[in-house]
This record gives C-alpha cells, structure tokens and sequence, in this order.
C-alpha cells in the first residue's frame, strides 16, 4: 500500500528540466521531491507526495483534513520518533 502524504512545496526546482527537483516540507521535515507530475506547482502550494514525487496539488482544506487523519492514526511518526518497525 502507498500512502500519499500532504506536503508544502518549499521550492520547485528548475521546471523546464524533464525531472525538476524541488523540496517540500512534511511536518517540518525538509526532503527533496520531483515535480515532474505537477509542473504548475508553486512555493507554498499543498502537494500530495508519494514516493518522492508531488502527484497532485491540494488545497488547504483538503492538505489540513488529510494531516489530521494522519495524526490521528500515527501513520506519520515525527522525526524524533523511533521508526515503527525494525
């Protein structure tokens, strides 16, 4: 199973290049992402990131309703957390 995790775009990167590379922000952790598939994504924007890739833009309801289910159900440890397998 793949989850899709709502994400704010920091930066998108060079967008003409066939794989722009931007980063993003997950709960205040940076990683880096490809833009490829949402090339009209801007800083700020909500993204939902899956496997390193912003598949589609959110907006802000949708971004906040998604994070709470999140949350809700600890499918997203903080970094600080341990991870929940070894």
């Amino acid at each position: 199973m793949c989850l899709g995790v709502p994400a704010r775009v920091i930066s998108t990167g060079d967008t003409t290049s066939p794989m722009p590379m931007g980063e993003i922000d997950i709960k205040g952790e940076r990683r880096p992402c490809c833009f490829a598939y949402t090339p009209d994504a801007r800083p700020g924007d909500w993204v939902l990131i899956q496997t390193g890739f912003a598949m589609q833009l959110l907006d802000d309801d949708s971004a906040q309703a998604a994070l709470a289910t999140i949350d809700e159900f600890n499918l997203l440890p903080s970094q600080h957390e341990p991870p929940l397998h070894r």
